[in-house]
């Protein structure tokens, strides 16, 4: 019984890979302005969600500022006709925004921000089929992993800003060990550890005019890996050979991307954003490593580039010492996987129509910001993958 508990026990380890899919920030956007607006802000965005949309933005606000929210999201998505269970996103969103306090020709030109996505209970999840199992590719535990940005802002000239930063990623490597011990029953021995992937963030802005503001951010391809080695030193305890098998594949996989953006003011109370985000789909491979050697070698993904289109705008009215803002977005992301009956990384584009806002609240000793967001997700293109979710969250920001 214990020697058939172990082979059970290769053969649930042998089944476990990753579907590589989106990190949380580049599927919704980082923090509340930037989901209600599409996943803009390369051009505008001023608190601790511009350490992803564009460091350079972190150096606009002379405020201190620590922010705390939630976001959760719920899926309702087939498969080849069938149900497709995704689990749902419970997550808690972190950030500050801190202008460096210099005085004289650095006064109001350096600023420091963070940004964290810390997913409720776990800090890296792999959960899928076989490598020849078909999968939603990109959207399978796509918010499973904690995400942590960091950056720092410059001006460098009055109507010029520049920052850069890194986004980090939970990666798990290590080794599990089946042998018998000495009483001869069989066990097992793991040594693992998390480790840290990183991905530049480097973003320009430049305020053109009052009215018009441009930016430009550039994010490196980012993963969350895992690579486990399941050895076994049974000898005679078991009568059949089991080979060595290697656990290996991407759990997060964010492309190389570029997004350029403009931010238009025809009004003092209306902004209107708009913008192109290119990603790098064709350095896409595949999630999940074979386990043996002897396994039949996998066909490429054959991901092709896309160009994600964005548009938002942002209504604010000023009432005394409240501030509110009202705001509405879309943006349709094209899947980067071809089609065809045979394929195992399913995709479809998305149709996403996001809105939001917020109320801002400035007393005597501090100002509060409260704001909210919801997106819809609805794919689109693929009859093989298709469905919509929900996605919903808050943040709470208080200046010190």
């Amino acid at each position: 019984m214990r020697a058939a508990a172990a082979i059970a026990g290769f053969a649930i380890a042998a089944a476990l890979g990753g579907a590589a899919s989106a990190s949380e920030p580049d599927l919704f956007g980082m923090g509340a302005r930037s989901g209600a607006m599409a996943g803009t802000g390369a051009a505008d965005a001023e608190g601790y969600d511009a350490a992803f949309s564009n460091p350079a933005g972190l150096v606009g606000p002379t405020r201190r500022r620590l922010t705390v929210g939630y976001v959760l999201a719920r899926y309702h998505l087939a498969l080849e006709n069938q149900h497709k269970h995704v689990d749902q996103t419970d997550g808690i969103v972190l950030g500050a925004d801190l202008p460096l306090p210099f005085g004289g020709v650095l006064k109001d030109r350096l600023a420091i921000g963070f940004a964290f996505y810390l997913p409720v209970g776990v800090i890296n999840r792999v959960q899928d089929g076989f490598p020849t199992d078909p999968r939603l590719a990109l959207l399978n535990d796509r918010t499973q992993v904690v995400s942590v940005l960091v950056g720092a802002g410059a001006r460098v000239h009055r109507r010029v800003t520049v920052g850069a930063g890194v986004l980090a990623l939970a990666a798990l490597v290590g080794q599990i060990a089946i042998r018998p011990d000495a009483s001869g029953h069989i066990t097992t021995v793991a040594e693992e550890q998390l480790v840290v992937s990183y991905a530049p963030v480097i973003g320009v802005r430049v305020d053109v005019a009052r009215w018009l503001k441009v930016g430009a951010v550039f994010r490196g391809e980012s993963k969350s890996g895992y690579d486990i080695e399941v050895k076994n030193s049974l000898g005679a305890s078991l009568p059949i050979q089991v080979p060595t098998l290697h656990i290996a594949g991407t759990a997060q996989f964010d492309p190389m991307q570029a997004s350029l953006e403009a931010a238009f003011r025809p009004r003092g109370w209306l902004a209107l954003d708009g913008g192109l985000t290119w990603k790098h789909w064709s350095a896409y491979s595949n999630p999940v490593e074979n386990a043996t050697p002897g396994a039949p070698p996998q066909s490429p993904p054959n991901y092709a580039d896309t160009v994600v289109p964005r548009i938002a705008g942002e209504a604010t009215l000023e009432r005394g010492a409240f501030r509110l803002r009202g705001r509405l977005g879309y943006f349709f992301e094209w899947s980067p996987a071809p089609q065809g009956p045979t394929r195992v990384l399913l995709d479809a584009n998305r149709h996403v129509l996001t809105f939001g806002g917020g109320v801002e609240w400035t007393g005597r000793l501090t100002t509060l910001q409260l704001d909210a967001f919801g997106q819809w997700h609805h794919l689109d293109g693929n009859p093989l993958a298709a469905g919509d979710f929900g996605v919903f969250g808050f943040t709470i920001g208080v200046d010190l």
